[in-house]
């Protein structure tokens, strides 16, 4: 692309009035322009050449020429049918030569003479070049890509690691279909059927993103021990109520632990389910279930090793009554996990409520029994501790364990009660909720 001058404007510059000027410099442009490639110097001299005519441009004449130039390149390249690519890059090109050649007027470099050239300009122009091959690279591969596609010969250009896993994952895809033995679409499948193969799926995603996280599940509740345990040993208590202090710190560390989990668990998997509910099988409420299933059995194998090492070494007594313990290990999860949904369910509403959750949980954590019961506080602060229905879980988990503690304030019908009112809240929310989780 370039503006061929005659002889007697290239011996002395020709003034010419302004509107004639600039729609004569624009449709010189515009003619010029073609879909081959252009040089940084015929660019470059396009605008001395144009600059030449006003040898004493103001500011705005200059910009006036700018413009103009402008103005025809971009009708010439609407008039070829030029590419997004080449458009963006004739444009670039076109501002980069306009700053780098103002800049040297404006220091008053001589841009008329003879051999004048900006190491800057060709040096930011050389990229410039680089990224505009590199797209146009990219657009041929994604042109070839998508007529293989096209043509159904897309399995030919995975290279032979790419297509073994692809059989890999396909493989397991046909055995997880055929364990959940799907039924009809519009029947849909059941709830087993489909929480086995998600379950296992999230097992193995926890599994590949960390696997210091489930060390973690051993190590978490031994750090919560200590800081139970600390205030008790540094004053010189040893019992509490009849319960041991190892025993009692390390019960209230793993559930709380496991109850905490669930919630944030259970929540943000809630409102980040947007990949898998494009499986019609698969509902945000299955996928935080999944999540807090798998944390029980964590914690549950938690409660199992670390309570076998330490009766083992006579640190930590063994429950009195399995079955009980048991009980109310499993309905502290299930308060964890309706709350977990109820979470999940406003962040669906209010993204920002899930900044806010753990703030919520350490304020249940001081009112829940976790450092200590209410029989060891005054009468008439109790009233303050026992509105949390999981205060009384707690209390009646800590009840079951051991035999010489039986708690006077822990109601079980208040409990019980308590945690129904939380499901049918939980399930009525992520009803109401249902439908702001959009696949992404």
């Amino acid at each position: 692309m370039s503006i061929t001058m005659d002889q007697d404007d290239e011996k002395q510059p020709r003034v010419l009035p302004a509107d004639t000027a600039f729609d004569e410099l624009r449709q010189q442009v515009d003619a010029a322009v073609s879909i081959e490639p252009i040089s940084l110097n015929a660019s470059l001299t396009i605008f001395l050449n144009s600059l030449a005519r006003l040898p004493h441009a103001s500011i705005g004449q200059r910009r006036a020429i700018y413009q103009a130039i402008q103005a025809g390149q971009e009708s010439g390249l609407a008039r070829i049918g030029a590419d997004e690519a080449t458009v963006d890059f004739r444009y670039r090109q076109l501002r980069m030569i306009i700053r780098y050649l103002e800049l040297d007027i404006r220091a008053g470099v001589d841009v008329q003479s003879d051999g004048y050239r900006s190491t800057e300009l060709e040096r930011e122009h050389q990229r410039l070049e680089t990224s505009y091959a590199t797209r146009v690279a990219q657009q041929k591969s994604r042109a070839a890509r998508e007529a293989r596609l096209v043509a159904g010969e897309m399995a030919e250009s995975f290279t032979p690691s790419e297509a073994a896993q692809c059989e890999s994952l396909g493989t397991r895809l046909n055995f997880i279909h055929a364990k959940q033995q799907l039924r009809p679409l519009e029947r849909g499948a059941s709830w087993p059927t489909t929480l086995g193969p998600l379950v296992s799926y999230l097992l193995h995603v926890i599994h590949n993103e960390s696997r210091v996280a489930l060390l973690w599940a051993f190590l978490g509740p031994a750090v919560l021990l200590g800081l139970i345990s600390a205030p008790y040993f540094l004053t010189g208590v040893r019992y509490i109520l009849g319960m041991d202090v190892a025993t009692f710190s390390l019960l209230g560390a793993i559930t709380w632990i496991m109850f905490r989990q669930i919630i944030f668990r259970s929540s943000t998997n809630y409102v980040g389910s947007r990949v898998l509910i494009h499986l019609g099988v698969i509902t945000p409420l299955q996928y935080a279930l999944s999540y807090a299933l798998i944390y029980l059995g964590i914690f549950l194998a938690v409660y199992l090793v670390l309570l076998s090492v330490g009766a083992y070494l006579n640190l930590v007594t063994l429950p009195a009554q399995w079955m009980k313990v048991l009980f109310y290990v499993l309905m502290m999860a299930l308060g964890a996990t309706s709350m977990g949904i109820l979470f999940g369910s406003i962040a669906s509403f209010w993204p920002y409520f899930l900044r806010f959750s753990a703030v919520i949980e350490r304020f249940l954590q001081v009112f829940s029994s976790v450092f200590l019961v209410s029989e060891q506080l005054p009468e008439e602060y109790r009233k303050y501790f026992l509105w949390s229905p999981f205060a009384h879980g707690m209390q009646l988990l800590r009840s079951a364990y051991f035999d010489n503690y039986v708690s006077e304030d822990a109601s079980l019908s208040y409990f019980l009660i308590a945690l129904t009112l939380l499901v049918a809240i939980s399930l009525l929310a992520e009803r109401l909720a249902r439908s702001n989780v959009q696949p992404m």
